[in-house]
């Protein structure tokens, strides 16, 4: 066994006994990583992993746990880099020195860490070479988070993990038929409201469009990009007079298969930057190289963006997304849930997609916050509460309240519970009345802007019992989650 995985089994073997983690997690993401490279030169640890995925989690959930373990193994501060390797099982070494440089750590352990007056965790590092994880499993790497050939792709960003839904549906075909016939629709411009899934659809565009034709050369930047370039090649005296910054902007963004720009919304105003862009889309369209611009305005709409591009940006295909439907943001949530290792009740999963979905400004960037947040607040082997949740989501969305009537209510609790108008508003006592009731009027109060006085009038109630259904419903829904589930389950029904 070598050092570098001896060293990778006692930090598995920190979190174990220190119950850092549960068995599950450990399972999932720690044994399909492995210590690729230990630097005691440059003092840096290289931890592979099999896919992004995992990276990241270790990256941003255990950062610190991890160098805390190296640091009682070796009694060394080092600096980790979480990498990949390529479909090809190639490790894509971007961060560090070569392993060359790098000396060995047995070598080094020996001559450094073993003297007398070294620290003992060095010692333990090399010499208890005895234990063992008996489910420990060599990973299997599959992917990297960008593309070798084309290195401004985020290869995060792929048509597998976009959820499609009524309001994106078009776009993600018209994308999708991009990147299989590349320059037969050109160009194709994308806009829409912010953290809609745009930039995502666009680098799966340039990733697809990888994979089916590996030979091609793709740049995908945003507009920001191309105006500081741009402006690198003016404030060298000129369009021309410095050769070789100049040759450098021509490869960059005419020398290609395929231009992939996001924000084109940033041009406006800038009359130089568009000048080079018209001549760059022309150049590019002759030649039938695939343009696919990404905004949050349509064409039409940008204003002081010359006539000329404009009316190129109409001459192909323009898809708007709409913000997504409250089944679009379930699934997403759910799928962003997945990507933590994060599981949610039903009624936390209600609630959170219910307000994100009664919000104007539906934002799916909204969501991943929430999903983050919530896994940063939940201790493992946990399920996040829908007290936590509301909290969260209280400080991170507009949450609105619709003008509801509440006859409505009456009438949708009633259906719900299988109680009669007549009965619920009664005053009869009997268990499932007085329940159905409370929660009616809970609703009520919740939902509507209803005074207690106005919501005891359409109950035929008190002020007092009004007050007290209320705070009996409040107090019972953090305790009994079928009741949490209840309310979550009328509430969508109301605002949808």
């Amino acid at each position: 066994m070598s050092n570098a995985n001896f060293l990778w089994e006692n930090i598995l073997k920190h979190f174990k006994e220190n119950e850092i983690v549960n068995e599950d997690v450990l399972n999932t993401w720690f044994l399909n990583s492995s210590i690729d490279n230990v630097d005691f030169k440059n003092l840096t640890v290289s931890i592979v992993s099999s896919n992004s995925l995992i990276s990241n989690y270790l990256e941003n959930f255990f950062d610190n746990e991890i160098k805390n373990a190296l640091k009682n193994n070796t009694g060394l501060n080092f600096v980790v880099f979480y990498d990949y390797v390529d479909n090809n099982n190639n490790f894509i070494e971007d961060k560090r020195k070569k392993e060359s440089d790098s000396i060995s750590s047995e070598q080094l352990i020996l001559n450094n860490f073993l003297a007398k007056d070294k620290p003992s965790g060095a010692q333990n590092f090399y010499q208890k070479q005895s234990f063992s994880l008996d489910d420990y499993k060599a990973p299997e790497p599959k992917i990297t988070s960008t593309s070798k050939h084309n290195p401004s792709l985020n290869k995060n960003f792929t048509f597998e993990n976009f959820i499609v839904g009524e309001g994106n549906q078009y776009a993600h075909n018209i994308a999708h038929t991009v990147a299989m016939y590349p320059g037969q629709y050109n160009p194709v411009f994308i806009y829409g409201g912010v953290g809609l899934g745009k930039t995502h659809l666009l680098h799966a565009i340039g990733n697809e469009l990888e994979k089916e034709h590996p030979e091609f050369k793709i740049e995908c930047v945003t507009s920001e990009q191309f105006l500081t370039d741009f402006m690198r090649l003016i404030n060298t005296g000129g369009n021309t007079q410095d050769t070789k910054i100049n040759e450098a902007f021509q490869k960059k963004y005419r020398q290609v298969d395929a231009l992939l720009i996001d924000d084109i919304q940033f041009l406006v105003g800038k009359n130089e930057t568009q000048n080079a862009f018209f001549h760059t889309f022309n150049d590019l369209q002759l030649n039938n190289k695939q343009i696919v611009l990404i905004s949050d305005r349509s064409p039409s709409q940008l204003d002081e963006l010359e006539d000329r591009l404009v009316s190129r940006f109409e001459s192909g295909i323009t898809a708007d997304i709409t913000p997504p439907g409250y089944e679009t943001i379930t699934a997403i949530l759910k799928l962003k849930c997945k990507e933590v290792n994060l599981e949610l009740d039903e009624a936390v999963m209600s609630f959170i997609a219910g307000n994100i979905h009664q919000n104007t400004n539906r934002n799916i960037r909204e969501l991943e916050g929430i999903v983050k947040e919530l896994k940063f607040l939940t201790k493992p082997n946990e399920k996040p509460n829908l007290t936590t949740a509301e909290s969260i989501v209280k400080k991170r969305v507009n949450i609105i309240k619709k003008k509801i009537d509440p006859t409505k209510i009456i009438n949708v609790v009633s259906e719900h519970y299988n109680v009669s108008v007549s009965d619920l508003l009664s005053a009869k006592r009997s268990k499932d009345i007085v329940n159905a009731r409370m929660m009616a009027i809970y609703l009520c109060r919740d939902l509507t802007e209803l005074s207690l006085p106005a919501i005891g009038k359409s109950f035929n109630k008190d002020h007092s019992t009004i007050f007290y259904a209320i705070s009996k419903i409040s107090e019972t829904k953090t305790e009994d989650s079928s009741l949490a589930d209840d309310i979550e389950v009328l509430k969508n029904k109301l605002n949808n």
